[in-house]
């Protein structure tokens, strides 16, 4: 699996205060994970992932990385995983094709689709965050709405939230959202990916990634 924008966009926007323990659910090639043990020095990352192909990858990964020792890795998926660890963020890109073709490839065709975990299944995992824990996501923006509703059900609602243009010509296509326990939305916002044309960058995307990425001269 290639590192898509997705995956970068809610590593370098999801969590605000200083968790120390924090959950990645489907870690695929392990990702969002390190992006959150760069961004959290303090914190350790717990990192599940049932596909065997990608648990390859991110052990591969999280041993050639500089956060090696805060970093830990299970090949479980949500569904089946036990822990007594309560989490102060739980971060997931999850799978969102519902109704696209099953790919060839069923490492692939299980990251994408929502067979594997659905928004129900995901708002489960508020019984495994701390007292003022928050779940960080990203959906389509046509998927969005059925997570919200399904942490509603529990009692979470948005604290946070930032809609995403891939272009100023295009419409919304995805939404980042953090919840919390009985929360109100404090802060609300839109980003555009490229606003110059293709592969020339926003000032508010550059700012928020560039941890990240290596951004060239000609980008803006």
């Amino acid at each position: 699996m290639k590192v898509g924008t997705d995956g970068v966009l809610l590593g370098a926007w999801a969590g605000t205060d200083t968790p120390k323990e924090i959950l990645d659910i489907g870690t695929g090639t392990g990702l969002l994970a390190m992006m959150l043990a760069q961004r959290f020095p303090n914190a350790r990352v717990t990192a599940i992932e049932p596909n065997s192909h990608a648990i390859s990858d991110a052990e591969f990964n999280f041993e050639n990385s500089p956060f090696a020792e805060r970093l830990k890795l299970i090949r479980t998926n949500l569904q089946d995983y036990k822990t007594d660890r309560r989490f102060d963020l739980i971060i997931s890109n999850p799978p969102f094709f519902a109704h696209s073709l099953v790919s060839g490839n069923s490492g692939r065709t299980e990251a994408r689709h929502t067979h594997s975990l659905g928004p129900e299944d995901l708002a489960e995992a508020t019984a495994l965050l701390s007292e003022n824990g928050k779940i960080s996501v990203i959906y389509p923006t046509e998927t969005y709405g059925a997570f919200k509703t399904a942490m509603a059900k529990f009692g979470f609602f948005e604290e946070r939230r930032t809609e995403v243009k891939p272009n100023l010509e295009k419409a919304l296509h995805r939404v980042l959202g953090e919840f919390k326990k009985d929360a109100q939305l404090l802060e609300q916002g839109e980003l555009v990916i490229e606003k110059y044309g293709r592969h020339q960058y926003s000032e508010e995307y550059i700012r928020l990634t560039q941890d990240f990425y290596l951004f060239g001269e000609n980008d803006n």
